[in-house]
């Protein structure tokens, strides 16, 4: 839509000038050259995420179980990231996306990484501080952390603070 709004503009205003030299018309078919490439390289507006909790089934169906951190917004329990080892996983518009760990990405906590990639999105995550014995789960740390989660043009689409519980 931008490229033939673009294109018409550019032939408009060439229909409206005097005769041009060849030079002129060259200079002026670069610059239309120039508007279309940059308008098909603009990357389209932001869209924002809003991850959703990971129930027990999707842990089931993907078989989410073992060594892990599981990050959870604010206040809420409902982890929005599991991160493992290997891959992390986040549950967008009903789908559970896998993201592989990135093997040249800062360890955390539970051998976890900083740093996930996707096919549509990029994952980072972070821990703070030094974590304090989860009062529920015998063989669990509690951690404040955050995550960011990028779209292939590498701008935030989600980020959230809060807990950050690593166990087995």
């Amino acid at each position: 839509m931008r490229t033939a709004l673009l294109i018409g503009l550019a032939v408009a205003l060439a229909s409206c000038s005097d005769e041009q030299s060849p030079e002129e018309k060259a200079a002026q078919d670069q610059k239309v050259v120039q508007m279309v490439r940059a308008a098909n390289e603009a990357p389209p507006p932001i869209e924002e995420v809003i991850p959703q909790a990971i129930l027990y089934p999707d842990i089931e169906k993907e078989d989410l179980f073992g060594a892990s951190c599981a990050y959870a917004p604010g206040t809420s329990m409902g982890a929005r990231v599991i991160a493992r080892e290997a891959d992390a996983y986040m549950k967008i518009e009903d789908e559970m996306i896998r993201f592989a760990a990135d093997p040249g990405a800062r360890q955390l906590a539970n051998r976890t990484g900083s740093l996930y990639n996707g096919r549509q999105f990029s994952l980072r995550l972070e821990i703070e501080g030094e974590g304090r014995e989860d009062p529920n789960a015998s063989e669990s740390t509690l951690y404040q952390g955050t995550i960011w989660l990028r779209d292939r043009w590498d701008r935030i689409v989600y980020t959230g603070s809060g807990t950050v519980s690593c166990g087995s």
